[in-house]
């Protein structure tokens, strides 16, 4: 009998609003423009585990400075929406086996990549 356990909690993030600028002075992140909805924010310093508004996802330092850009490609949200998840639940190796599945099929084999291939 299979025993499933829950998942573990995040736990709490240690990003703050200085850390996220040096991502924008690194160009790794887009500078906030529109104070009405900016492009990103950082996490409340009372949470616990990640609750990120209505139109945001959690996203990881370590992905950006590691390449991962904003905003996500179209194969990408599409890869979201067909496995019902939202970006954080990838590890960087299952976005990074995103991108190269891209390359393949956009550079080297010249088809629109989608989820049934």
């Amino acid at each position: 009998m299979l025993d499933i356990q829950e998942p573990l909690p995040c736990g709490k993030s240690s990003t703050t609003v200085a850390v996220l600028e040096q991502l924008v002075a690194d160009r790794l992140l887009p500078r906030i423009t529109d104070s009405g909805a900016p492009a990103w924010i950082s996490p409340h310093p009372d949470e616990t585990e990640p609750k990120p508004p209505q139109g945001y996802v959690v996203s990881f330092v370590r992905l950006h400075e590691r390449g991962f850009g904003v905003p996500v490609s179209r194969f990408m949200r599409a890869l979201c929406d067909y496995y019902g998840a939202e970006l954080h639940n990838f590890s960087p190796n299952a976005i990074s086996q995103a991108a190269v599945f891209v390359a393949v099929c956009e550079g080297y084999l010249g088809i629109e990549v989608h989820c049934d291939l």
